[in-house]
C-alpha cells in the first residue's frame, strides 16, 4: 500500500515520463500480488523436513493453479528427465514454491508452461519456463522477486532459485546429499 501510495502522489504532481510513472504502478501492482500471496501461503517455522518426491509437489501445484486466471487455458506440461530423486523438504512448502515459479512463468507470456524436473549431481532441479518470447522486460524483472519468494519458502531445506531468461530454476539438495549435511 506505501509503494501504490507513492505511486498516487506522482499522479497528483508533474511527472517527467509517463512511462516511469506507468511502471512504478506496475511494480506496485505486482509487489502487492506478491505479498498477498505470501500472506496466503504462510511458511510454517515449525515444518518438519521429510523425503518426499519433488513429482508430487508439482502435481499438487499444478493442481493448484490451474484455474487461476494467469494459467486457464494454458497447458502446464510436464517433462521428467531421467530418474528424478527424492528430496528432504517441506512438502508445503515445496508445493507452494513450484506454483510461484508457474505464475512467473506465465506472466512472461506463451501459451504453454513447460515445467521440467531433472536430477544433476546432489540436486533436484525444476525448470519452469515458458514458450514464447517476453512479453515485457517488466515482467521479466519481477522474477527476481518470485526467486526471493522461493529462497524464502525453501530456506529450511537449503533450496535454492535462479531466474532464467524464459522462467526460473528451482534447486533442492537430494535425499542423500541432505543426510550427509546433517550428519
Amino acid at each position: 500500500a506505501p509503494i501504490a501510495a507513492a505511486a498516487g502522489e506522482l499522479e497528483v504532481g508533474v511527472t517527467p515520463d509517463a512511462r516511469f510513472h506507468a511502471g512504478l504502478q506496475g511494480d506496485a501492482a505486482r509487489l502487492e500480488g506478491l505479498l498477498e500471496q505470501l500472506r496466503q501461503l504462510p511458511r510454517r517455522v515449525d515444518a518438519a523436513l521429510e523425503p518426499m518426491l519433488f513429482t508430487d509437489a508439482l502435481d499438487g501445484a499444478k493442481r493448484l493453479v490451474e484455474e487461476h486466471a494467469l494459467l486457464r487455458g494454458r497447458d502446464i506440461r510436464t517433462v521428467l528427465v531421467g530418474d528424478v530423486m527424492p528430496v528432504r523438504a517441506e512438502p508445503g512448502a515445496v508445493q507452494h514454491a513450484v506454483a510461484v515459479a508457474l505464475f512467473g512463468a506465465a506472466r512472461l507470456g506463451g501459451n504453454s508452461v513447460f515445467a521440467e524436473l531433472e536430477t544433476v549431481g546432489d540436486v533436484v532441479q525444476l525448470t519452469v519456463r515458458h514458450d514464447g518470447a517476453v512479453a515485457y522486460s517488466e515482467e521479466r524483472t519481477s522474477l527476481g522477486h518470485d526467486a526471493d519468494a522461493i529462497e524464502w519458502l525453501l530456506a529450511g531445506s537449503r533450496g535454492q532459485a535462479t531466474m532464467r531468461p524464459d522462467g526460473l530454476t528451482v534447486a533442492l539438495p537430494t535425499l542423500q546429499a541432505s543426510r550427509r549435511r546433517t550428519e
